[in-house]
């Protein structure tokens, strides 16, 4: 009799762990699969979940790595031509800079406005993560 509540005992343990197990993997696909067959499936999902695990470290490791080789770059410093481009006061002005470096362009041309030239074009490009600005502007004698 001792022997037959042991087997008992074991056999509702073993049926509560299956329970456990099973309730963490996907629906199955049949109504009612045998024992093997969720066991194999659990092994698969193991697996793969393992493996995409792997692949997520990967990838976090690569961005820590991008992250920190981006926050040793050093920024580049802007650079700025002005030159005549004509004898009646017309100027060019070139502004260089990075394209993290934010800047306004009302701004811009609020100082050359306050140096006493007039804008008569703007052009602004971004190109391999710079800005490129072009100014013409007409100096007001």
């Amino acid at each position: 009799m001792n022997r037959n509540l042991v087997e008992r005992e074991r056999r509702s343990n073993m049926r509560h762990l299956f329970s456990r197990l099973f309730s963490l993997l996907p629906p199955p696909t049949t109504r009612r699969s045998a024992i093997p067959d969720r066991l194999e499936q659990a092994t698969v999902y193991i697996n793969q979940i393992r493996t995409r695990l792997e692949g997520l470290n990967q990838r976090r490791l690569q961005l820590e790595e991008g992250n920190r080789g981006t926050s040793r770059r050093t920024i580049m410093s802007p650079v700025i031509n002005i030159s005549e481009y004509s004898l009646d006061s017309g100027m060019e002005i070139n502004l260089i800079t990075e394209s993290e470096l934010n800047l306004s362009l009302s701004e811009i041309i609020r100082i050359i406005q306050e140096e006493g030239a007039e804008v008569l074009t703007l052009t602004h490009s971004n190109e391999s993560n710079r800005n490129i600005l072009t100014i013409h502007c007409e100096v007001n004698l």
